[in-house]
C-alpha cells in the first residue's frame, strides 16, 4: 500500500507527508468496526489510501493520554503529516487534555482531521487553502471547546452509572455482578443485618464470622454498614444496633 493519492496527478503533493489514523475505544470488549468504516469511507471519498501500519488503536480510557499507542504516533509524526480521527472525543475525553494534545500537534505543525466534524477539520494538499479570519478562527475554537465539553461530560456519565450500577450491585449483595453470599430476599434484609451486628457487639467476634454465621453477605454488611456510619454519625456498633432496633427508614 501507499500513503498517496491515487490518482497519479496528485502524488507530488503527497509525497512529503504521511497519514495517520488513530481509533481508540475504552475496552477490548468494545467494538472498533464503526471507526474503521468510517475511514475506510473517507478514503474513498478523498482518493486517498492510508497504509494499514500507519493505522494505530488503543483500548484505553480517553481519561488519559498516557496511551502506548496514541504516545508512539505521536513520536512518528512531524511536521505537515496528518493526524485523522473519527471524532474528537476517539482523541480522548478530557477537555484541557484534549486542548493541550491539539496545541501541542499545532505547535509541531500537524494537520488534523476530524471526519465528523470538517470544520475542525485541516485542509488536505490538494484542496485550496482556507483563509482563516478572526470570525473562523472563533468559531472553530467555540466548536473545539463544545467538543471538549461534551467528551468529558459524556464521560463522566459513563462513570456515574457505573458507579451507581455498582452501587445497587452490592446493595442486593453482589459486588461486579459477582453473587456474594445468598440472594437479597433471602439473607439480606434488616432484621438479618440487626442479628448480625448484634452478634458483633454482644458476642464479640469478627464481622467475618458473624456474617458467616447469619449468611449475610458480607459485601453488602460492609456496604450497610457505612450507610449506619453517615446517617447516625458514629462507627460505634453499639450506638448503631441501638438505633437501627427504632428506624423503620434505614431500609
Amino acid at each position: 500500500m501507499t500513503n498517496d493519492i491515487i490518482n497519479n496527478r496528485n502524488n507530488e503533493l503527497f509525497k512529503k507527508i504521511t497519514m495517520y489514523y488513530y481509533i481508540r475505544v475504552s475496552t477490548t470488549k468494545q467494538d472498533i468496526a464503526r471507526q474503521l468504516e468510517a475511514i475506510k469511507e473517507w478514503q474513498q471519498k478523498n482518493n486517498i489510501i492510508i497504509d494499514d501500519n500507519n493505522i494505530f488503536v488503543d483500548y484505553y480510557t480517553g481519561k488519559s493520554f498516557d496511551r502506548e499507542n496514541y504516545q508512539k504516533l505521536k513520536s512518528l509524526l512531524k511536521e505537515n503529516d496528518y493526524l485523522i480521527v473519527k471524532e474528537v472525543d476517539r482523541l480522548g475525553r478530557d477537555w484541557d487534555g484534549i486542548k493541550k494534545e491539539w496545541q501541542d500537534l499545532k505547535n509541531k505543525g500537524v494537520n488534523i482531521i476530524i471526519i465528523d466534524t470538517p470544520i475542525l477539520s485541516d485542509n488536505l494538499p490538494n484542496e485550496k487553502p482556507t483563509i482563516e479570519g478572526l470570525d473562523l478562527r472563533l468559531i472553530k475554537e467555540q466548536i473545539l471547546s463544545l467538543m471538549c465539553y461534551s467528551a468529558q461530560k459524556e464521560r463522566e456519565k459513563i462513570s456515574q452509572r457505573t458507579k451507581e450500577a455498582l452501587h445497587e450491585k452490592m446493595k442486593n449483595g453482589t459486588k461486579s455482578g459477582r453473587p456474594v453470599g445468598k440472594p437479597k430476599s433471602e439473607y439480606n434484609n434488616k432484621e438479618n443485618f440487626i442479628k448480625t451486628l448484634d452478634l458483633i457487639v454482644n458476642n464479640n467476634i469478627g464481622q467475618s464470622k458473624a456474617t458467616l454465621k447469619t449468611r449475610y453477605p458480607k459485601q453488602a454488611f460492609q456496604f450497610r454498614i457505612k450507610e449506619c456510619y453517615n446517617k447516625y454519625n458514629t462507627k460505634d456498633y453499639k450506638i448503631i444496633l441501638e438505633r437501627l432496633r427504632g428506624d423503620s427508614d434505614i431500609w
